[in-house]
């Protein structure tokens, strides 16, 4: 933060703190969401590749496989609007 006076001095743009319209009304602390948590402090985690045996790995569920049973379609807003069958079937619509 550049001190008043200096080059480069901004002023701020507002003359109070943030103060929230309406804060929660419960917690330890005025305003906190919840009671505050005890620290848990976060531990080291290890990543190890786990070996699969031949049969685990016969057994193990395969990838993805992708199904082509259902197939997406226009909706019949769209697949029967006038002006798009007018496009799709000129014929149709020949006078």
């Amino acid at each position: 933060m550049i001190p008043e006076g200096e080059e480069g001095y901004i002023p701020p743009l507002h003359d109070k703190p943030f103060k929230p319209s309406n804060p929660a009304k419960r917690g330890k602390i005025k305003g906190a969401l919840g009671k505050i948590p005890e620290y848990l402090p976060n531990p080291p985690t290890e990543l190890k590749r786990k070996i699969l045996t031949e049969e685990e790995e016969a057994a193990a569920v395969p990838g993805f496989k992708a199904t082509y049973r259902n197939k997406s379609r226009p909706t019949p807003s769209v697949a029967t609007n006038y002006r798009n069958l007018k496009a799709s079937y000129p014929t149709a619509f020949a006078r």
